[in-house]
């Protein structure tokens, strides 16, 4: 068990990182601030927390395959053979980003569990504390640090 939970656990976050670039396209000019519009779903060129969390909670129905709450060691294994297939030589994802979805630390990630990750990225990302990314924090998307900053 000690072995397959981080394996798992890196799993969960490739596929996670993968559908967040899935619900994405590169910063840049464009009407929605470089994002598409199924994260920026009113086009308005800013990301609410509510849109924020509609992505997340997709991003999360596509990982938990039997729909039943809980992305459990089966779909982690099921996401990780997906994710090398699509990987191929490229690096793997960062474990430590997906280990700390699993709050409770018992091998499972629940829905609530995986959104509330979601929702310390927006606040962090979320630079003015307005409750919308504009297009200069959306950059942190990318970063992973507010404002876009190297």
């Amino acid at each position: 068990m000690s072995r397959i939970l981080p394996a798992t656990l890196v799993a969960l976050l490739a596929a996670a990182s993968a559908g967040l670039a899935h619900a994405q396209t590169e910063p840049g000019p464009g009407p929605c601030g470089g994002m598409r519009a199924n994260l920026d779903a009113d086009g308005d060129g800013a990301v609410s927390a509510a849109e924020f969390d509609a992505s997340a909670q997709q991003r999360f129905q596509r990982m938990d395959a039997n729909h039943d709450g809980v992305v459990d060691a089966g779909e982690l294994a099921a996401l990780k053979a997906r994710m090398e297939a699509r990987r191929g030589d490229r690096p793997g994802g960062r474990g430590d980003k997906l280990a700390e979805m699993d709050a409770d630390k018992d091998g499972r990630i629940t829905e609530a569990e995986a959104l509330a990750v979601s929702r310390a990225r927006f606040a962090k990302l979320d630079a003015n504390h307005d409750g919308k990314l504009d297009a200069t924090e959306q950059q942190g998307l990318w970063t992973g640090r507010p404002g876009g900053g190297n």
